[in-house]
């Protein structure tokens, strides 16, 4: 039984080996920062910019800044609306311009047990300025689902957290359930109630973009001003 085992054991692992070495995976570093300004009882002024690398964190795929308005209906659910300006690289290795807004509704449960569940819906439209084919000079219709799931630790300043995004395209719609996965684990150190730093691991798991599988390392900063 103990050779049965242990050669059931080999088996496995060689299966899970030659999995991974037929899946072409990348890893990349994101680089994020956030600022939120309070403008008038609760509207509220967000700002974001990003670097995201790949290739092994040697190339910048893209940058953008995306600034946007939220409104804070109560403790549970906000609303907002928001513009990211993309510089993307391209099949020319040169960086063209996308421009996509969007709408999102964010809704959070009360907490239990020090846990806090939330879910997020997104729907978005974007735009290329780099034409290859016919159907680039059409929008992008798609909508974002995240639900996310993270932790007060108590008496520290400390969240873990873990979500998970699914992308749906509803321009040009194909078989595919979702054309891309996102899950994430991670946690955010708050000091001084306004500077939260913020350590990630994405996983992307896509079907429209290579290479479709993608190991990200995210290092995040905001600010409430």
């Amino acid at each position: 039984m103990t050779m049965i085992r242990k050669t059931t054991i080999i088996f496995i692992s060689l299966l899970f080996s030659v999995a991974a070495a037929g899946q072409k995976t990348d890893y990349g570093i994101w680089y994020e920062a956030k600022a939120e300004k309070k403008i008038w009882n609760d509207l509220r002024a967000d700002v974001e910019a990003s670097i995201r690398t790949n290739e092994n964190a040697r190339n910048i795929e893209k940058f953008y800044i995306e600034p946007g308005l939220r409104y804070k209906f109560n403790d549970y659910f906000n609303a907002g609306i928001y513009y990211r300006f993309i510089e993307q690289k391209e099949k020319d290795d040169q960086f063209h311009a996308r421009h996509r807004w969007f709408f999102q509704m964010k809704g959070t449960a009360p907490s239990v047990a020090r846990f806090t569940f939330s879910a997020r819906y997104r729907i978005q439209q974007q735009f290329k300025t780099y034409i290859e084919d016919p159907e680039d000079k059409e929008p992008q219709w798609y909508q974002r689902v995240r639900l996310e799931l993270d932790y007060d630790v108590r008496g520290i300043p400390l969240k873990p957290y873990i979500n998970a995004e699914m992308h749906l395209q509803l321009s040009n719609p194909n078989e595919i359930v979702a054309d891309k996965w996102r899950s994430m684990v991670g946690i955010e150190y708050t000091l001084n109630k306004r500077h939260t730093f913020g350590l990630e691991y994405i996983y992307n798991d896509s079907r429209v973009t290579k290479p479709p599988f993608e190991n990200l390392l995210g290092v995040t900063y905001s600010v409430k001003l």
